[in-house]
This record gives C-alpha cells, structure tokens and sequence, in this order.
C-alpha cells in the first residue's frame, strides 16, 4: 500500500478447472475451504483445499442439459448441498453421499441430485439460498418475468415446495428478472432485493426489495430503489445485487451493479414496514472502476462477512474493491488484475 495511491495485487494462485468452455459462477462453501464452479460446458466441478492450501479437484459431474449460469452453497447445517440453474429450465439440488470403490474398498464422495425444481417457463439465471434462520429456502430468478421461492424438508432433502411467487412491479413476460439477495438480519423478517430489465420498449432497469408478511401471508413490494441514470442516456442492464451484512448497524446496505457502475444505496430500520414508508435515506453513492480509467461493465458485487468491504467484478476481468472508512464513506483501495498473473 502507498500513500495518495490505490493498491494493485496479483493472484497467489492459480485453479486450473478443466473446464472446456466459458466459466459462468465460482462459490465458496461457508468456511471458504470448498469451492464449486459451473460453465457452458454443462458441467459442475468441486475442488476442496488441501493441507498445503492448494485446489484439489474432488468431483465433477454432467450437471444440465444446457449452459449453466449460477451454482450455490447451503448453508453447512443442512448438509453438503449445492443448488445449480440452467438454461434448460431446471434448478437441480445437489448432495454429497458417501460411496464405496468397487476396488480396495476406499470411501469417497460423489454429490447425486436429490430434487429437481421443474416451475420454470424459461431460463433460471440466478438463485441464492436463504439465510440459515430463515430455514432450507430458495429464490430463483427466471426469465419468464417472475422469482420464486422453494421450501425444501431438511429431514428429506427430496421434497421441496413453491412457498411464494411474484412478478416484480413493471417486469412481465418479456422481463428478466435476474438477480435476487437475501436481507442477512434475524430482526427484519424475510426481505429480499430483486432486480430485473426489458430490452423492449419501453427499456426498464429495476431494483426492488420486497418482503413477507405474516398477516397477510404474500410478499409485498416495500421500496423500489431509483437507480441513477446514465449520463449519456444510454440503457444499461441491472446484472447483480448483494445485501450487506448489518453487523450491528441501524441501516442497511445494497450494492447494484449497473453497466458501468456499481451503485450502493443506504436503506434505514426495516422493522414494522408493513405500517410505514420505508425510501433510501439519499441518493446513492456510485462507484466505478477508478478515475482517469476507461469505463468498463460490472457483472458482480459482493460484499465480504461484515459488510465493510465490497467487491464488483469487471468485464475486463479486474476485480475493484472499496472499503468503509471511519466515517461510513466507501473508498476505492485495491484493484485485483488476474491478466497480470
């Protein structure tokens, strides 16, 4: 680190996947040790850190029938489970069962697909499971306009049930509906952040957070976060959302990756929605890849366990990160250049 400057680092290492087309999602398990990976090659790969620190690939499988766009961890409580979704209209539940070798009867894990989630009209782009404290729930985004929501029965990882299902405000067939966040907090109730566009006039770029309530058992729209528009009047597509960890915090944070930015809006207290008007307390704070640097897309945002760093992720591969200062202000400090490796 430099002082006046922002930080540049390289990988330390380097996975390679065996994968035979484009990579489209990575994912960590929740202790980081375990990391699976999807691509247009129909296929799921599972490395597992060694004791020196290095990727081992320990499973790989034909997962779908076409390309696949997001892989996801559950939480540990509930097992070795991943979820996968495809463009073949399929979210598939994965998990790992111990096998025997028919030779020298060593033990080893393969991951065998318990349920399959047929609801879907189109393509399902996105999903993110629920937080623990929520139970065994996942939301799923699909291009037919609308985001769901299945129960799975821990005690029987092959049954799961459509809980909940709603078309964002404006979307519609013709919508993609293509990146979904859970709110992490115990205190809030279910909540989630959902974004989504048309390519079709009238081009829309959306985010909304919705959330559950109990008296009237449905979700609800609670805000729609007014996205700033680009300067030069082009359209740009929402690609990502994340929900910040609160980590004792009175407000909330939610990071949108839009074309060339990512923008992070600043939400107060959730608590008692259902009776007040919840709006962003400002308008929100845009970040791109730097000063003096040709503008580049964002695909994804991140932010870290506590909410303090967040991360976005490049077309051009770059990864930029900015952190919270002492004043709760976001500043730029590392950039991350895997084509310098």
């Amino acid at each position: 680190w430099t002082r006046g400057k922002m930080a540049a680092l390289r990988p330390v290492s380097k996975v390679s996947t065996g994968h035979t087309a484009c990579i489209h999602d990575i994912a960590h398990d929740y202790y980081g040790k375990r990391l699976a990976t999807c691509s247009s090659d129909k296929s799921i790969r599972v490395f597992d850190k060694d004791e020196t620190d290095e990727w081992k690939l320990t499973s790989q499988w034909s997962a779908h029938k076409s390309v696949i766009w997001r892989v996801e961890w559950a939480h540990p409580e509930f097992g070795q489970l991943l979820a996968s979704c495809s463009d073949d209209r399929q979210v598939i539940i994965w998990a790992e069962h111990e096998s025997t070798k028919q030779t020298g009867g060593e033990s080893q894990f393969k991951f065998q697909a318990v349920a399959t989630l047929v609801d879907f009209q189109k393509a399902v782009t996105c999903m993110h499971f629920a937080p623990a404290h929520l139970g065994l729930q996942l939301a799923t985004c699909c291009n037919d306009g609308r985001l769901r929501l299945h129960k799975g029965d821990p005690t029987s990882l092959g049954m799961w049930t459509v809980v909940g299902e709603f078309e964002p405000d404006g979307a519609g067939y013709g919508s993609y509906v293509n990146c979904v966040s859970w709110n992490k907090s115990r205190v809030d109730g279910p909540t989630l952040v959902v974004g989504w566009w048309r390519a079709s006039e009238p081009k829309v770029s959306s985010v909304g957070v919705w959330g559950y309530s109990n008296e009237q058992q449905r979700w609800s729209p609670i805000t729609r976060l007014e996205l700033e528009a680009d300067p030069k009047g082009a359209f740009r597509e929402v690609r990502d959302v994340d929900w910040a960890p609160t980590m004792g915090r009175q407000h909330h944070l939610i990071a949108v990756a839009i074309g060339t930015t990512v923008q992070v809006f600043k939400l107060p207290s959730l608590q008692g929605w259902q009776e007040r008007k919840v709006e962003p307390s400002e308008r929100p704070v845009v970040l791109t890849v730097g000063e003096g640097l040709a503008p580049v897309a964002f695909w994804r945002v991140g932010w870290n366990l506590t909410g303090t760093t967040l991360a976005g992720s490049a077309e051009n591969g770059q990864v930029v990160c900015w952190k919270l200062d002492f004043q709760g202000q976001l500043k730029q400090h590392v950039t991350m250049n895997p084509q310098q490796m």
